[in-house]
């Protein structure tokens, strides 16, 4: 019989492999290809990409919480709202600290181009965990309950907003590729995996 916590299982072990290849390198080959070339496809970045970043900061982002948290429980009721706050209370008080763990640097202005004067560490991304901690649990909610009110226009959106997000952090310079991309990937993995477990379909 399938243990009811190998999802969590599993999220922890791809953390753990995430977090162990991040540490020993401040950027991966095809970072900076990557990088300049989404820069390239947009080269006046800061019209969008700065009024998507600013949903992260106060006081933009108590907006944000209180939409994630009122969509959480219109698709999956008080579990679904609970998730939510979880999530929510885990990237307020734990995101920013698990940078140091890494100690990942900035992508450098030698190298790509770089909006402004982002400082401190570049992983995890704490402007993608808290798209993840608000929209990417709305859409793993959505994802999950098939007979939410809405589901399909909320999942789209939600959907939308993480990838813009992650888009508006690489065009900015805030961060390289695969700060976001594999932000995202253990977001979504715990995001999942606790789903799983805790929000019957």
């Amino acid at each position: 019989m399938r243990s009811p916590l190998a999802p969590i299982v599993l999220a922890a072990g791809v953390t753990l492999l995430i977090g162990i290849s991040v540490a020993m390198t401040p950027y991966f080959a095809g970072d900076v290809a990557a990088a300049l070339g989404l820069q390239a496809m947009f080269p006046e970045p800061s019209w969008w990409a700065v009024p998507i970043s600013r949903l992260a900061p106060a006081p933009n982002r108590y907006v944000v919480m209180v939409i994630a948290a009122v969509l959480a429980y219109v698709i999956a009721g008080w579990r679904g709202l609970a998730l939510a706050a979880g999530f929510i209370a885990l990237e307020q008080f734990g995101g920013e600290s698990t940078k140091a763990i890494f100690g990942r640097p900035r992508p450098s202005r030698d190298l790509i181009a770089v909006v402004g004067t982002p400082g401190g560490f570049t992983f995890p991304s704490t402007t993608i965990t808290f798209f993840y901690a608000t929209f990417g649990t709305v859409a793993v909610l959505a994802a999950r309950k098939r007979k939410a009110p809405f589901r399909i226009p909320i999942l789209a959106v939600a959907s939308l907003m993480v990838v813009l997000g992650c888009a508006a952090r690489v065009a900015l310079g805030a961060h390289w590729p695969s700060d976001v991309i594999l932000t995202s990937v253990i977001c979504l993995t715990w995001l999942w995996a606790t789903a799983r477990v805790a929000i019957p379909r």
